[in-house]
């Protein structure tokens, strides 16, 4: 699912990986069908916002006998006035397992909130504080 960025006559642009994706979209012969739903978008006064591949606790989390993940974003980035489609809301989680012994394994859950969102033609996530929910609308 994408955010629809724009439209004119028989076109409609999607945000995809920064950029307006254009494709023929004919009225009397569409070739994408409007859903309801929701899109994440930068909070006001954010140029950018990070994407990240995981949804990783903060490292205050973690008990003392867990590895601390980085919390380290993507190459991309969404920039302020562009739209994804927005999955889920999610806690942050990482499942610590060194051993075949599940009494060993730990699950490590953090106060950080994500949003998973479709990102070109992947799923990411964005913290959860960096954007805002809205509705999404078709056509614009």
């Amino acid at each position: 699912q994408y955010a629809v960025a724009d439209t004119k006559g028989d076109w409609t642009a999607i945000w995809y990986l920064g950029q307006k994706g254009w494709f023929h979209n004919p009225r009397n012969a569409p070739t994408a069908v409007g859903a309801l739903g929701f899109v994440v978008t930068p909070k006001k006064g954010k140029a950018s916002v990070p994407v990240y591949g995981r949804a990783y606790p903060e490292a205050t989390a973690y008990p003392a006998n867990v590895p601390v993940q980085a919390v380290t974003p993507l190459q991309y980035t969404f920039s302020a006035g562009e739209r994804y489609s927005l999955g889920q809301a999610l806690g942050s989680e990482y499942y610590y397992s060194n051993t075949f012994d599940t009494a060993d394994h730990v699950v490590v859950r953090g106060q950080t909130r994500y949003y998973q969102v479709q990102f070109g033609h992947r799923v990411m996530y964005v913290n959860a504080a960096d954007v805002d929910v809205l509705p999404s609308f078709w056509p614009i």
